[in-house]
């Protein structure tokens, strides 16, 4: 039989035996991926019509309504926010380590040189001990073609992991924004709330000394100047208390920013004039598909398929190309006195390999939790939308039966003013009139933040995040 006959006849035997592998592999392998169906519930299931709003899908954080102060400070703190760049650099680490996941994809070459003096004694020199060639160098040249589509899914697995750090990068983004926008709401609240404090103690003061001149002229008795004393007390621990909150909130403010305690907040508005934004308008089962936690709890979900894809058609029958170059002298100047060169395709049949058994088991027991973790979080998301639409639209309710009751104590007070100029009742009695208005002021302006840190929370459980793509 001459060389080419040969050589056909080899060919001929490796494409035989690919075809009878290809074909019990591509007959036992079923398809593998999971469900890519959720049970989303509808929009007219959630504390909200949906009918009665214009969704929109292109709604970011920006077209809120809220402070122009609360932007200023969110494009600061994404340029300036340790945490927020350790987040964006950790999104390009991940873009290189998953390269380890398709490393082995491409060929392999090594190398060696090295001087090893010895001698040997072999049947071709009849046994005659001779000294081997010192010098000898190695080249190897080794690649697994990918019959069956273990790399390549390998290769959507390390998309997948790209795509699974992204979403991670936007939620975190999504916290910081919303985390901004809840901390300047609460200082401009604690700055306002500090003036009605101040008010307070201010005509408990004038009013304390008006009760002080009727003690000396007999008019009243020790223990209304006691009560006063103590109301006043109250009033001190309670400016203390507010003050160190507003203290608490600018420092967040500050630190949350990335650099020192130094940032100027002039531009607090008085907080009662902050117009309550209008309720977002995006669909909740919009809001689900496009949240980031959900997003990336997905894309961990298919990462984990192509890797229990891969530890699958890992089990089967692998073709290896290798080439083996050896080359050996004890002189320099005759580099190839001794060589030796081979290669060709290998065939890898793993008939029984534990490791890789026991791999696979463990990639489809993940594969299930990931799929339990996945459909949790979207549970986890409608709780949070509804939980939000139902505290947002019921402390929207309570907003308008405190800002009714500060209208009437107002009237009241009002009323009280002209009978004091009158003369019908004393500059005493108009003060505890003032301070019950006064007192029912702030409880207006408490329930306003409460709507305020409600409609954040909403808005962030519906995914609203940063226009701009850093």
């Amino acid at each position: 039989m001459g060389i080419k006959s040969t050589f056909i006849l080899k060919f001929y035997l490796y494409f035989v035996t690919i075809c009878l592998l290809n074909g019990c592999v591509s007959s036992g392998l079923k398809k593998f991926n999971p469900s890519k169906e959720a049970k989303f519930p509808p929009d007219h299931l959630f504390s909200i019509n949906s009918k009665e709003q214009n969704s929109s899908d292109n709604l970011f954080f920006q077209t809120l309504g809220l402070s122009p102060e609360i932007i200023n400070l969110v494009d600061k703190a994404l340029k300036e926010n340790p945490g927020w760049l350790a987040q964006l650099a950790k999104v390009d680490e991940v873009k290189e380590s998953v390269g380890l996941l398709t490393d082995d994809i491409k060929p392999k070459f090594n190398s060696s040189l090295g001087w090893l003096p010895g001698r040997e004694s072999t049947r071709e020199s009849d046994f005659k001990t001779s000294k081997t060639p010192e010098l000898k160098s190695k080249a190897v040249l080794g690649w697994e073609i990918d019959l069956w589509g273990k790399w390549s899914a390998r290769k959507k697995e390390a998309d997948h992991t790209i795509i699974n750090e992204t979403h991670i990068r936007d939620g975190a983004k999504l916290t910081l924004i919303y985390e901004i926008a809840k901390l300047w709401y609460q200082y401009e609240f604690q700055t306002e709330d500090l003036s009605c404090v101040e008010n307070l103690i201010k005509n408990h003061h004038e009013a304390h000394i008006l009760h002080l001149h009727k003690y000396h002229a007999g008019l009243d008795g020790n223990e209304s100047l006691i009560v006063m004393e103590n109301e006043i007390k109250q009033l001190v621990l309670e400016y203390n208390r507010v003050k160190s909150k507003k203290a608490v909130y600018k420092t967040g403010l500050q630190t949350i920013l990335g650099g020192t305690l130094d940032y100027n907040f002039s531009n607090v508005r008085i907080f009662s004039n902050e117009p309550i934004p209008d309720l977002p308008k995006k669909l909740p089962s919009i809001a689900l598909r496009g949240r980031p936690d959900i997003l990336a709890s997905y894309a961990r979900l298919m990462a984990q398929s192509q890797r229990a894809k891969a530890s699958i058609l890992n089990l089967y029958p692998s073709l290896n190309l290798n080439f083996t170059g050896i080359g050996m002298t004890g002189d320099l100047s005759k580099p190839f006195d001794q060589w030796r060169l081979n290669g060709g395709p290998i065939i890898d049949i793993p008939l029984w390999s534990p490791k890789r058994k026991t791999q696979l088991a463990i990639d489809q027991q993940k594969l299930k939790i990931l799929e339990l973790e996945w459909k949790k979080t979207i549970l986890n998301a409608v709780r949070d939308i509804e939980s939000a639409l139902i505290n947002h639209q019921s402390l929207i309710e309570n907003l308008a039966i405190s800002e009714n009751l500060k209208e009437e104590q107002f009237k009241v007070y009002k009323l009280t003013e002209h009978k004091y100029h009158a003369g019908l009742i004393s500059k005493i009695d108009l003060l505890k009139i003032y301070n019950e208005y006064e007192q029912s002021r702030r409880n207006a302006i408490s329930i306003k933040l409460s709507s305020f840190l409600s409609f954040i929370q909403l808005a962030k459980s519906l995914g609203i995040n940063w226009a701009k793509i850093s």
